[in-house]
């Protein structure tokens, strides 16, 4: 490689680093519930299609096996993963006067969202929880509005902490919410 195009692709490394962007193995993606249920199911459909479609590849020495295999395991990690969203509340983020769409889990201590989810930007879009179920009926943020932080990004998939000594069953409702701005631009209710 020439030292040139070297030099381009560390400086580029770096500052990608710098900003906080870093790549995540499939495995750490699917760390989140919604994220592996939407993989699980997908590899799962990706698979049977190559038989359903009488596929050349399926003709090949073991790659039937192999399809085999990964629909289950599609199946499986889709099933784990639904299993887990059973255990904590879910809610689909219902847009105000921004386009925000996606839905979020709150199990135990971290908040995910789906890899679906996307938010127009803004200049300080921050994630609360709060116990209040519709943040349109009071004054944003409430008493019990908590602030998780700064999106982390307009598009995709992403998880917050959430201190343990907070009662998630409390948290009825997740807020996108401009800072700056002082503007709701969506919301979600959280229920089983």
């Amino acid at each position: 490689m020439p030292t040139k195009t070297l030099a381009a692709l560390i400086a580029a490394t770096t500052l990608l680093s710098a900003c906080g962007y870093s790549a995540t193995s499939i495995d750490q993606q699917n760390q989140n519930p919604l994220v592996a249920s939407r993989y699980g199911d997908e590899l799962a459909d990706t698979m049977a299609n190559l038989v359903i479609q009488n596929d050349p590849v399926t003709k090949e020495p073991g790659m039937q096996q192999i399809i085999e295999k990964e629909i289950a395991r599609g199946k499986s990690i889709g099933i784990n993963a639904r299993e887990a969203q059973a255990q904590g509340t879910k809610g689909q983020i219902i847009a105000l006067k921004e386009s925000v769409i996606g839905s979020v889990l709150l199990l135990s201590d971290t908040l995910y969202f789906s890899s679906d989810f996307e938010v127009n930007p803004g200049p300080d879009l921050h994630v609360y929880l709060t116990t209040i179920v519709d943040p349109r009926d009071d004054a944003f943020p409430d008493a019990t509005a908590l602030d998780l932080g700064t999106v982390q990004s307009s598009y995709g998939a992403q998880q917050y902490q959430v201190a343990s000594s907070i009662d998630p069953v409390k948290m009825r409702t997740l807020v996108v919410f401009d800072k700056t701005l002082k503007r709701i631009y969506g919301f979600a209710q959280l229920s089983k």
